[in-house]
């Protein structure tokens, strides 16, 4: 059994044949699939999703990318629907660094706001991280220190892409590492920098429709494609059991039973 932790299932290049993917998905092994959202738009539909298929669930934040575009209102919004039984984590939040600096403050200000109300409703977080791991860190340590249960704002940093000291870094903080397709690449430090990392410690993910991994790398990325990179892993870390763990992980982080 698999569980795909982020695949943007409400994403438009779903939309012909959706059903089908779901099916596949299924055929697959994948036992359960979380839709991050990117801003309110893609929450109203992750969690029309959610309420028309039982093995689908939603998570609801604001994408960094769209932190400038987004509203208070809307911020606003997207809280009160994150209260959701059919959200199960907040997400997905974060900082990125890679592309317009221009709007840094307030991706902040919102990475902030969605790591207090995760640690409020008891749903872990989805973090995006793009060239600025050590900031995420700063801003959830700082929102942790806050709290009277600093283990109470936990989750995952979503397609881990750091170093072995980053890997550290983020495992002391209490969040888990989520692994895609990226892993199989053949360039990739990933495998390499998380391969001292429990099994314990890693939830798999396939970023859908991005990232597809080898031997389907180039097309667009499915749930069902999780299945090579639960394969690849357990390959490279010589652990049969790896599937096993990380979807027993899964269900424990994101309450699925």
């Amino acid at each position: 059994m698999l569980l795909d932790t982020h695949t943007h299932l409400a994403h438009a290049q779903f939309d012909g044949d959706l059903e089908a993917v779901l099916d596949r998905a299924r055929a697959a092994g994948v036992v359960a699939m979380l839709i991050p959202a990117t801003d309110r738009a893609s929450l109203e539909r992750a969690l029309d999703l959610a309420a028309r298929h039982a093995d689908v669930y939603a998570m609801a934040a604001v994408h960094p990318s769209e932190a400038r575009d987004t509203s208070d209102a809307d911020v606003e919004a997207i809280t009160v629907l994150a209260r959701d039984a059919r959200v199960v984590a907040i997400g997905e939040s974060g900082l990125d660094h890679y592309w317009d600096r221009s709007f840094d403050a307030r991706q902040e200000e919102l990475l902030a706001h969605f790591a207090r109300l995760a640690a409020e409703t008891g749903k872990p977080m989805s973090l995006h991280t793009r060239s600025a791991d050590a900031d995420v860190r700063r801003v959830i340590a700082g929102v942790q220190a806050t709290l009277d249960d600093p283990a109470r704002l936990t989750g995952v940093f979503h397609c881990f892409s750091g170093t072995a000291a980053d890997a550290d870094a983020t495992l002391a903080l209490g969040f888990h590492l989520g692994l895609g397709g990226t892993v199989t690449y053949k360039n990739s430090t990933v495998a390499a920098a998380t391969a001292h990392v429990p099994a314990s410690r890693i939830v798999l993910e396939t970023d859908a429709p991005y990232l597809a991994p080898v031997p389907v790398r180039g097309k667009r990325n499915e749930p069902a494609h999780i299945a090579h990179v639960a394969a690849h892993l357990a390959a490279a870390r010589h652990d049969d059991a790896f599937a096993a763990t990380t979807t027993a992980t899964a269900k424990a982080l994101f309450g699925l039973g």
